[in-house]
């Protein structure tokens, strides 16, 4: 997003799409099983950018890591209610991965891309907030499909102790024929980073998915906003 407006929409679209054919491996095999269902496990492999927790037994993937061999500050990460992996191997099955992208597996991810302009903790613009929800109009699923009344614009919202936006699209897609998908963005900066926590799922499992999601978040950290 510091470059041209074009490029950097055209690499969010890219990361929220969830693409079926995208590689991941395992950054955090799994987290250990909490004492109740509802109980949350603390997260912190990425404790330099953020922490939050997790579902006990939920899978964490790191694709940008599976794709240049090594974690970095950028890219994406999943948070999966099961492996996107089978046994022993460290690329995604893609019939498991097809499975996340529609919601039929709980999951959701954060995209992480350098923060553009006017994208800081204390103070994200609302025309910054209307870049994410361009970048969110450019998934297939929407781009493509008959888009259906649910946010006008962006709301503004707190999270991880610093200012962000929510950005909601459904859309029906005839592919297959009445799709009917949900995207929801939660988008917030630490002023070098920008943080796009995104469930994206048809919307028979979007209202399955949305409590664990939205509970998650709530415990979202970021280490070091300016």
């Amino acid at each position: 997003m510091r470059r041209s407006n074009s490029r950097s929409n055209g690499r969010a679209a890219s990361a929220i799409r969830c693409s079926a054919s995208a590689i991941v491996i395992v950054l955090n095999a799994t987290i250990p099983l909490a004492d109740a269902a509802e109980d949350l496990v603390p997260f912190e492999d990425l404790k330099e950018q953020f922490t939050i927790a997790l579902p006990g037994g939920w899978n964490v993937y790191d694709q940008s890591g599976a794709l240049s061999g090594e974690s970095g500050p950028f890219g994406v990460v999943f948070f999966s209610a099961q492996p996107l992996t089978k046994p022993g191997e460290k690329t995604a099955d893609m019939e498991l991965l097809s499975k996340a992208d529609v919601g039929e597996i709980p999951s959701f991810f954060v995209d992480r891309q350098p923060a553009g302009k006017d994208m800081a903790c204390s103070e994200f613009s609302r025309i910054a907030g209307g870049r994410v929800a361009g970048m969110a109009r450019n998934d297939p699923a929407f781009s493509k499909g008959r888009a259906l009344p649910m946010q006008f614009f962006p709301e503004r919202i707190e999270l991880g102790g610093c200012q962000g936006f929510k950005v909601q699209l459904r859309a029906l897609h005839s592919n297959p024929e009445k799709a009917e998908w949900i995207i929801d963005v939660r988008a917030v900066s630490d002023g070098r980073t920008l943080y796009l926590f995104s469930l994206r799922a048809r919307a028979e499992h979007y209202q399955k998915i949305l409590g664990t999601f939205e509970s998650v978040l709530a415990t979202l950290k970021l280490s070091s906003p300016r």
